[in-house]
């Protein structure tokens, strides 16, 4: 009888800790947001950007496909059980002088690339619906794939694109980071260069690349790979930079922590500014209350707590300081959906206005 209370006991012991465990995981998490002395004065003595001397930039959100989940999955804390949609998408971006890929969504092969993985990973981090391949995207938008002119020229390790694009062709993909749910388009666009972060590419060949049977290799497949270097000055807060085009148009900045060199692309446009955050954060409340994911996915798929719960703290910083450009995590189904009615209204009072917007976004 004695032996039988103390199991009991002990059950219920058990017990109560995984609850509190449970709930602990669900409780949200103090951010010290109270930004240093530095980052006041350099907000005070900012001024506002004159976008009127950049060109008209078309950004469309290619998403291929998504996941319904609850919210207090995807915000600690926000006891919610609302669904939040992540989308699995690709930015199509028309400059004048190129036009690229903002990472790549989803190919039309992806389940057979993901067949031989287990079936707890298929049905947590690559449980998905397809709706549009990034090939179909492309093909429904007029872009060969098959038909890539570029010239590249290596300045001071910054290589940047020097060819005037022409509108029917993909001349390169910038990647945010290399987890495979951003690489998995590549499968439809052979032969396209890959433009990396060296610090992710080098970070990556110490395992990323060939975890889970090779995945992230095999879908990069033999596409060229064209390694980029953040060593410029300090951008708008973050602690380095590199001006892709050498005018000021694309500016790329690290956001580090979910991988070591996760990379966020500012556009800046005469048509407005736009900072894509690759997966600094899934979703808008991350930066904007900040909060993590659920522990449970943060830690999955974070390679350094410290350094990205301090990227969700500066971009938590910037959207305080900068509330009229729009931050758009590539998983953030809202931001990305509300960002292309804007563009579509905007284009159609243009039209009506009979204001040349600079380009023809059919999205």
């Amino acid at each position: 009888m004695k032996l039988r209370k103390l199991v009991t006991l002990g059950g219920i012991t058990l017990g109560a800790l995984g609850l509190g465990m449970a709930i602990k995981s669900l409780m949200p998490q103090h951010f010290a947001t109270f930004p240093p002395q530095d980052i006041w004065d350099e907000a005070k003595e900012s001024t506002p950007l004159d976008i009127s001397t950049f060109p008209a930039i078309e950004v469309s959100f290619l998403r291929c496909g998504s996941i319904a989940i609850p919210e207090l999955v995807a915000v600690r804390g926000a006891f919610s059980l609302a669904p939040r949609v992540i989308s699995h998408s690709a930015v199509l971006i028309r400059h004048p002088k190129a036009t690229f890929l903002y990472d790549t969504g989803l190919s039309s092969a992806i389940f057979t690339y993901l067949a031989d993985q287990s079936l707890f990973f298929r049905k947590t981090l690559a449980n998905f619906q397809l709706e549009q391949s990034l090939g179909s995207h492309l093909q429904s938008r007029g872009i060969q794939q098959s038909e890539i002119e570029t010239q590249s020229n290596n300045d001071a390790g910054a290589s940047r694109i020097r060819s005037v694009a022409q509108r029917g062709r993909l001349d390169f993909v910038l990647l945010s980071h290399l987890h495979w749910d951003h690489v998995s388009g590549i499968p439809d666009i052979p032969t396209v260069p890959l433009r990396i972060n060296r610090v992710e590419y080098d970070a990556a060949q110490s395992g990323l690349l060939d975890a889970n049977n090779g995945l992230v290799r095999r879908l990069m497949g033999n596409n060229p790979i064209d390694l980029f270097d953040c060593a410029g000055p300090p951008y708008e807060g973050f602690r380095c930079s590199l001006d892709l085009f050498g005018d000021g148009s694309v500016v790329l900045v690290p956001l580090p922590g979910h991988t070591a060199g996760n990379t966020g692309m500012f556009i800046n446009r005469s048509n407005g500014r736009i900072f894509l955050l690759g997966d600094a954060a899934w979703v808008s409340e991350n930066y904007l209350r900040p909060a993590t994911m659920h522990p449970f996915i943060w830690s999955a798929v974070t390679s350094d707590d410290a350094t990205a719960r301090q990227t969700l703290i500066e971009l938590h910083h910037f959207a305080r300081r900068h509330p009229e450009i729009p931050l758009i995590a590539m998983h953030d189904a809202e931001m990305q959906e509300k960002f292309m009615r804007t563009e579509r209204q905007i284009q159609a009072a243009q039209r009506e206005q009979g204001v040349e917007s600079g380009y023809n976004n059919t999205d």
